[in-house]
């Protein structure tokens, strides 16, 4: 499943989700995390394995239906901050089953701002035709992420294994869905 980039950016008056862009410093935002060492809890995906314009770049080819490492992303913006401060990935996990990962800059935490901004990634997620589902994978440890999710709109809705190749250990996540969903409708629960 393609998902349409939205035409303008999202905000609810507070933080705005807007496309990743070469042209607003994003390359240069990415890179600046990466070297102030403020990638706790590795909120950007792969860095620093990957360069800052590679991750930008591979977002940006999500977004346009091509082949993507990591899938679309919006990059969540608090003006006047000039540099972004957060990031929420979305991407299809099965046929219309759509998957959120979240995370803010750590001293943009604690201030309500991912549950903004999820909320916002959510809702215009849900809208969009074909989808069926919303869900966010939180592991069980992570109170703060699941924090997030609740404010953000979403209930549990039971745990999931997830198996990882490198160690060959298998953990329970927590799933939780956005209620309310009619396929091609705006979410009425997240209202």
């Amino acid at each position: 499943m393609h998902l349409a980039a939205p035409a303008q950016p999202l905000t609810d008056g507070v933080v705005t989700l807007r496309l990743p862009s070469v042209d607003a410093g994003d390359i240069d935002a990415v890179a600046g995390y990466a070297g102030e060492g403020q990638l706790d809890g590795g909120w950007l995906p792969e860095i620093p394995l990957v360069t800052a314009g590679q991750l930008v770049a591979d977002w940006l080819e999500a977004w346009a239906g091509r082949p993507s490492r990591n899938g679309p992303a919006f990059v969540v913006a608090v003006p006047p901050e000039p540099r972004f401060v957060g990031i929420v990935g979305v991407g299809e996990r099965e046929e219309g089953a759509i998957e959120m990962i979240y995370g803010m800059a750590p001293r943009w935490r604690g201030q309500g701002m991912a549950s903004r901004a999820a909320r916002l990634a959510a809702r215009s997620v849900a809208s969009q035709p074909g989808v069926r589902s919303v869900e966010v994978r939180i592991g069980q440890d992570a109170r703060a992420s699941r924090h997030v999710a609740v404010n953000a709109g979403f209930v549990v809705a039971g745990t999931v294994p997830q198996f990882v190749p490198a160690t060959g250990e298998t953990f329970e996540d927590l799933r939780y869905l956005l209620p309310g969903i009619t396929p091609g409708r705006e979410p009425s629960a997240a209202r």
